[in-house]
């Protein structure tokens, strides 16, 4: 019997519970940790998608490689729109932070895409 798939959704569970005391405790001081947060619930969508994408990924046949191939084309084209709407909006005025801020979010996403990605093409594929 494999474990692996449940530790994934315990580590899932682990890093969402995380986040949301990191929420509850910047709510109650005024003073909201966005990156931390952000990467907190990273993790945690990695973590879930792990557990969907582990039987898949342990066979490493022809199917897995196809659909990495394809998830890294979606998640590169992705971090270019990021990249895009972010330079619009910083260009416009409509967004005013730092350049670690902009950093840890467009990683970020380019990770969930990613990985959201892949389980979309596991799926349908």
């Amino acid at each position: 019997m494999d474990y692996t798939p449940k530790a994934f959704s315990v580590i899932g569970v682990l890093f969402c519970g995380l986040a949301a005391f990191l929420i509850y405790a910047g709510i109650q001081s005024d003073s909201f940790p966005v990156s931390m947060v952000l990467t907190y619930v990273t993790f945690a969508v990695l973590s879930f998608c792990m557990r969907v994408l582990y039987p898949q990924i342990k066979q490493k046949d022809e199917r897995m490689k196809w659909i990495r191939q394809k998830a890294t084309l979606i998640s590169f084209v992705g971090v270019m729109l990021y990249l895009i709407v972010f330079q619009f909006l910083y260009q416009f005025g409509f967004i005013q932070m730092d350049v670690d801020m902009t950093l840890s979010i467009i990683v970020s996403l380019s990770l969930m895409t990613l990985f959201l990605s892949m389980v979309v093409l596991a799926k349908r594929y």
